[in-house]
């Protein structure tokens, strides 16, 4: 087969297409090493150019390049400061149902036990969803970045 198709690419009229071809793809695949691809990293974070960021930071460095990354970093910027105040919440409510439960206030205990064990719920299904919005957020950036 290579035998058959080696003549074709070689003759004296085709081979100034092979030539611009080769070019062509030999800029493409240096262009696409030259750009800035953002990748996951772990704990709510991406990397960027060797950098790791919050997603607080990653909006602030993508909102003005890529606007459909800066939402989904600006989302997850925000579920991220909510889940701090929830997880301060679901604290201090296991905090307050053990100090009744020692104190014999069984029935008000059980009932701030069950609210912080819900607010940890509430925090653990937030957290999947944050990692989804980061996960959107970097592939979109890197989209804005291919067709740049």
């Amino acid at each position: 087969m290579m035998a058959l198709l080696f003549p074709l690419f070689f003759r004296e009229e085709n081979r100034f297409r092979f030539v611009v071809i080769a070019m062509i793809l030999s800029l493409f695949s240096l262009q696409l090493e030259a750009q800035e691809m953002m990748r996951r990293g772990k704990r709510h974070k991406v990397e960027l150019e060797g950098e790791k960021l919050r997603p607080a930071k990653a909006f602030q460095i993508t909102h003005s390049v890529c606007p459909i990354a800066g939402e989904h970093f600006a989302k997850a910027r925000k579920m991220r400061r909510w889940n701090a105040v929830l997880l301060n919440i679901g604290i201090v409510e296991v905090a307050v149902s053990i100090l009744a439960i020692e104190r014999d206030q069984l029935a008000f205990g059980i009932a701030t036990g069950l609210a912080g064990g819900v607010m940890e719920a509430i925090i653990s299904g937030r957290i999947n969803r944050i990692e989804q919005e980061l996960d959107l957020g970097v592939k979109a950036y890197n989209q804005c970045m291919l067709w740049r």
